[in-house]
Order: structure tokens, then C-alpha cells, then sequence
């Protein structure tokens, strides 16, 4: 079995068994329980009958050379997963349980008596990557290179992380959908020029002014889905047992009608952001007792995209063939470009679907002398 940190037996008794008693005298913690209120145990495990994740990778390359003695290269990469890993409630009461027997300890209903959840691993994910690579490389001639990549993919599972705890341990079909990573679009360039200015390095100028080069990367791409969610427990399954799944931790999700507009596109704002509007949706909360089991609602909202410029300037300063100095400007994100942060994603909040703040990229600026010997 490998080496895994969702599942901590060590907590379970009898190695650190706990129970929590509320409103009871200290002289006699029992009071107040009566037969079958008993505070209950949380149990973690794993299925016994657990499976290794297995995968499966292809992938096919054309390559063709092109003039300005660059070369084009065009791939598709396919992936196929099984038996990825996460967690269920195997003791969670059937949806619309605290709705039926109001007033009732839910540790009274669940399946197994005198326990509270018991978070089981299973090895029931799935996945799925199909994407498609462009790359256009020039080597270095004449002074200078340039390499960009775009990458068209697409990537679905029913789970994105192994700590993902389902909302309902009953009827998992809804969770099928886009990974919480999922980036449908990314270019990646990056380059390399020797400036042309002083190339005779002999003079006393063209030692000093001579020599230069600029590089640089720049990304982009468009962000990845979260779901709208909260941590209300409609479905009636105790308020303890509402799950942690997707990006953003929902509990349990809400109801969609109709698909979210995105107002405020993936590039980000020309300033600071504001609370400034990202995307509208029409969300109500499940009718009570149930969970949301509509399809594609676990990652509905895809987030705003990225930006990053990295530009650097470096000379050499030769002493003689083994021995010299490397001087080199950096910039990171020199633009100093915002990148809006995730927007909020809790329908009972006034600013829901609104961004209020950027991402903690800043533009930063770095010096430094090398000696190479």
C-alpha cells in the first residue's frame, strides 16, 4: 500500500479515540445523554479492497521544418485514468433523514449505530485528457532563437484531489465534469536576441556597450472551473457530514438555471481590480432534503485567465576565455499586469460573482553579478 496522508488511522481509537459532550456539569459529563444520544466516534479507513490508480498515455508527433531555420512540431496527447482516489461517508444518512425525524439525533439514523461519519477511501475516479500541441522552434542562428508553445486540451474527471470528500455518498453521477485544473488554452513564448548594436567587442566602447542580450518568457491562459456551492445542509444529512469537494469546497451545490454569462472576459483589468463584475448566474438552493444532482454543476464557472511577463537583460564581461563576469537585469511581470483572483462563488453573499482583488503577482525587478571561473 503507498504512502498516503488523506486517511490518518492513528486518529481512531483506541490510539486517540474522542467524543464531544456539550452542555453537561464537569462532575458528571453524562448528564444530560439519555439511551441511543450517545456522542459518537468519527471513524476514518480504507476500502479493503482498495485498488492501485492505474494510467494509460499515448501520443502522436508531426514535425515539418520550416523556413527561418525553424521547425513546427504538432502533437496530440491523450490520457486515461482509473481507480484515482477519494473519500466517502459510508455512515452518512440518506438525504432528507433530519427532514423526516426532526428533532431526532442524526447518530440515531445513520447505518451504523454508535458511530458518526466514516470517511472511507475508495478508488472510484476517473479521468480523461485529450489536448492538442503546436510548437514553432527556431534555433539559435544569427543571434537570436524563439520557441511558442500553444496547447489545446481538455481534461474531465469525477474527482480533481484525493482529500475531495463527496457530498452525497449515494449518488455520485453529478461529479463527472472538467478537472478544477482545467486550462483549455495556454501559450508559452520565450526568446532569446543578441542586440546588434557594438558587436566589435575590441574597442573600449564596444566592451562597455557591446554585447548585450534580452530574453524573455511570456504566458498565457485561461483559467479553471469552480462550482457554486455552500456549507448549508439542505439535503437534511447533519450539518458535520456536508462534504469538501471542488475548488472551492462547496458543501453541497446549488441549482443552475440556465449556464453562467461570463461579463468579464479572461484577460483581467487594464487596473486594480474593484469588486468588479465577472460572471451572473440564476442559482437557487436544492429543495430541502435533497442534494443537487444536476449534470455539470460540480465546475461551472470557469475563473478569470492569466497573464506573466519575465524580461531579462544580461552582458558578459570577459577577463579571458575561462574567466569573466555575467551582469543581468531581470524583470518579472514587468508590465506589472493585474490578474484578477477567483471570483466569489457564495450565492448569499452580496459581491457573488464579483472580483475584488488581484492575484499576488507583482512586477519585481532583480539585479545581480555573476563571476564565472
Amino acid at each position: 500500500m503507498p504512502l498516503i496522508d488523506n486517511i490518518f488511522p492513528g486518529g481512531n481509537s483506541p490510539f486517540q479515540p474522542f467524543v464531544t459532550v456539550n452542555n453537561v456539569r464537569v462532575d458528571d459529563p453524562g448528564a444530560s445523554l439519555v439511551s441511543g444520544t450517545a456522542a459518537a466516534i468519527t471513524m476514518t479507513t480504507l476500502n479493503p479492497n482498495l485498488k492501485q490508480p492505474i494510467a494509460w498515455n499515448w501520443n502522436g508527433t508531426f514535425q515539418r521544418e520550416l523556413p527561418l531555420h525553424s521547425v513546427v512540431s504538432i502533437a496530440y496527447v491523450g490520457h486515461r485514468g482509473y481507480h484515482g482516489w477519494d473519500v466517502y461517508d459510508i455512515n452518512q444518512a440518506p438525504a432528507g433523514t433530519l427532514q423526516a425525524n426532526p428533532g431526532v439525533n442524526i447518530n440515531q439514523l445513520r447505518p451504523y449505530k454508535g458511530f458518526a461519519a466514516i470517511q472511507e477511501e475508495e478508488s472510484v475516479v476517473n479521468s480523461m485528457y485529450n489536448g492538442l500541441q503546436v510548437i514553432w522552434t527556431r534555433r539559435f542562428t544569427a543571434g537570436s532563437l524563439f520557441n511558442v508553445a500553444y496547447t489545446f486540451s481538455k481534461s474531465m474527471d469525477n474527482s480533481s484531489n484525493y482529500r475531495d470528500i463527496v457530498p452525497d455518498t449515494y449518488n455520485t453521477s453529478n461529479l463527472w465534469g472538467p478537472s478544477e485544473f482545467d486550462a483549455r488554452h495556454v501559450v508559452v513564448i520565450n526568446y532569446l536576441y543578441d542586440l546588434p548594436f557594438f558587436k566589435d567587442q575590441r574597442t573600449l566602447a564596444g566592451k562597455l556597450l557591446g554585447g548585450w542580450s534580452i530574453s524573455g518568457a511570456t504566458q498565457f491562459q485561461t483559467g479553471s472551473p469552480c462550482g457554486i456551492g455552500t456549507n448549508n445542509d439542505f439535503a437534511g444529512v447533519s450539518s458535520t457530514d456536508l462534504g469538501s469537494f471542488g475548488c472551492g469546497s462547496e458543501g453541497q451545490f446549488w441549482v443552475l438555471n440556465g449556464a453562467p454569462t461570463i461579463v468579464g472576459g479572461f484577460a483581467g483589468p487594464t487596473g486594480n481590480a474593484n469588486s468588479v463584475k465577472y460572471f451572473t448566474a440564476n442559482v437557487t438552493p436544492p429543495t430541502a432534503g435533497t442534494f443537487n444532482l444536476q449534470p455539470g454543476v460540480r465546475d461551472s464557472v470557469y475563473q478569470p485567465g492569466f497573464q506573466d511577463w519575465n524580461l531579462s537583460l544580461f552582458k558578459r564581461f570577459a577577463i579571458n576565455e575561462r574567466n569573466g563576469f555575467e551582469f543581468r537585469c531581470e524583470a518579472y511581470d514587468f508590465p506589472n499586469h493585474p490578474n484578477w483572483s477567483t471570483p466569489n462563488l457564495n450565492p448569499t453573499s452580496s459581491q457573488f460573482g464579483e472580483v475584488n482583488a488581484k492575484t499576488t503577482l507583482v512586477r519585481t525587478l532583480q539585479l545581480s553579478l555573476r563571476y564565472a571561473f
